[in-house]
């Protein structure tokens, strides 16, 4: 063989090298760059159920999740917070959630307190300064006061306590009108006569003051005289 049929075969072979190490050294398959129909991953389909809006008391849809062409839109949900009772109101049961709307509560209107009662110290005081200003206008003195007695609750048509009823008293004062709670002190400066007070009931609230005595009173001490 001649040395250049020789030379040529050497060059064919050393081609065929060099394209066989060129070809494994290049992108490895399905790698970017270098990818086929053979690439393409297992493709999969399922169903895809639209959200919802929380299945919960207070909750709503105002709109419901629309397809989009390859998923769906978030629901647009409205809360209703569980109505309460008026201030200082007492729940006696509570809110319902019918599937739209919520019931009323049950609610108890506050009690209204009563009105405080005064101790019976704070009435003799008031009663006491009452009649003793008034008889110190007329330039009279009444007292010093004992202890004071009541309440007697009195009504419109009888204005005074048992004790004073019956005809056989007088007074001096401007009077005062039922219904009230009625007390009377006795003037231990002229026995036999009594200062008596009108209050509204249960309350310090005076609505009439009188001076009391009676028709045989003489006129002793330092008292005033009956009318």
């Amino acid at each position: 063989m001649s040395f250049a049929r020789i030379f040529i075969w050497i060059a064919v072979l050393t081609g065929i090298a060099t394209a066989s190490s060129a070809a494994m050294a290049g992108p490895v398959l399905c790698s970017v760059n270098n990818q086929d129909s053979t690439c393409v991953g297992h493709l999969t389909t399922a169903w895809e159920a639209p959200p919802t809006c929380p299945d919960q008391p207070g909750w709503t849809t105002a709109a419901p999740a629309q397809w989009i062409g390859s998923q769906y839109s978030a629901p647009q949900c409205n809360y209703q917070a569980p109505p309460t009772c008026p201030a200082n109101f007492t729940q006696t049961s509570p809110p319902t959630w019918t599937g739209s709307g919520w019931t009323s509560p049950g609610c108890s209107a506050p009690q209204t307190p009563p009105p405080p009662t005064q101790p019976p110290g704070n009435l003799a005081a008031i009663c006491e300064t009452a009649i003793s200003n008034y008889a110190a206008r007329a330039g009279v003195h009444y007292g010093p006061w004992g202890t004071m007695q009541g309440p007697y609750p009195v009504t419109a048509s009888n204005p005074y306590s048992p004790q004073f009823q019956g005809g056989g008293w007088g007074s001096t004062g401007p009077g005062g009108v039922g219904p009230a709670d009625f007390y009377y002190i006795p003037d231990l400066g002229a026995s036999g006569n009594n200062g008596v007070c009108w209050f509204q009931s249960g309350t310090s609230n005076l609505t009439g003051y009188d001076y009391m005595m009676p028709f045989g009173y003489d006129g002793g001490g330092d008292g005033g005289s009956g009318g």
